[in-house]
């Protein structure tokens, strides 16, 4: 079932970015990193291609996929510092990816009769 981009994308989108870049920043000047810089880079890299309307999978049909959105956001989430400004606009965002994977799980699954 194809599904669209929530509405909170297109804000937090650029947000994704900056607190990326940050934190990407942030790891590689430092003598004891606490983050993988190449992880992160390629969480960027899938970001940016799935803004661009690709999926970040060989052989993935083109079409939003929540999935996929949410399994990178959780990086970003596991990488971003709490008290960063972001981070609010970013766990939205994931709340709303999660309620459309949930939506397009059940609406893929048999309905239960009683």
């Amino acid at each position: 079932m194809a599904c669209e981009r929530p509405a909170s994308w297109t804000d937090a989108y650029p947000t994704l970015l900056r607190l990326l870049d940050a934190t990407i920043e942030a790891n590689r000047t430092t003598t004891r990193p606490t983050a993988n810089v190449p992880a992160l880079r390629r969480v960027r890299r899938d970001l940016v291609q799935m803004d661009n309307g690709h999926q970040p999978y060989p052989d993935s049909v083109l079409e939003w996929s929540p999935h996929a959105a949410y399994r990178l956001i959780r990086e970003v989430i596991t990488a971003a510092p709490l008290g960063h400004p972001a981070v609010g606009a970013v766990l939205r965002l994931a709340a709303d990816i999660a309620d459309q994977n949930a939506a397009v799980r059940a609406a893929a699954s048999p309905t239960k009769q009683s």
